[in-house]
């Protein structure tokens, strides 16, 4: 599967990797947090720098990932936390992040994983 995610204590780590369907961010999103080892309170680190499908989404598309944080917002403490080392991956990011903060989650995006872990607040391993 090209979206996985693992669990960190509260860190919820959701990795793209490959090629997927803005959909199956969505679905992996929540799967993790209907998993039994979900903490009722998490951190949520988006780590897209082995992704093949991110440079080719449209903004109808990114919107409907950032949209989805919004039922979760108040579980995920507001705040998402995404890491990118392409300038496109960047740059969809970033709008990304606009739509999120739209649907009222505060979204940073990071060049380095101990940056954005750094913002979340959370101790790099």
């Amino acid at each position: 599967m090209a979206v996985t995610y693992s669990w960190e204590g509260p860190l919820l780590r959701l990795k793209l990797e490959g090629t997927y369907e803005p959909e199956d961010v969505v679905r992996e999103f929540e799967a993790a947090l209907a998993d039994l080892r979900a903490p009722e309170k998490i951190v949520l680190l988006v780590d897209t720098t082995r992704s093949e499908s991110l440079g080719s989404r449209t903004p109808s598309q990114i919107r409907l990932v950032a949209e989805a944080l919004k039922p979760h917002s108040d579980r995920i403490g507001g705040r998402c936390a995404i890491v990118a080392f392409e300038d496109v991956h960047f740059g969809l990011s970033r709008m990304g992040s606009v739509y999120s903060e739209a649907a009222g989650v505060e979204s940073e995006v990071f060049r380095s994983e101990e940056a954005a872990l750094a913002w979340l607040g959370v101790l790099s391993r």
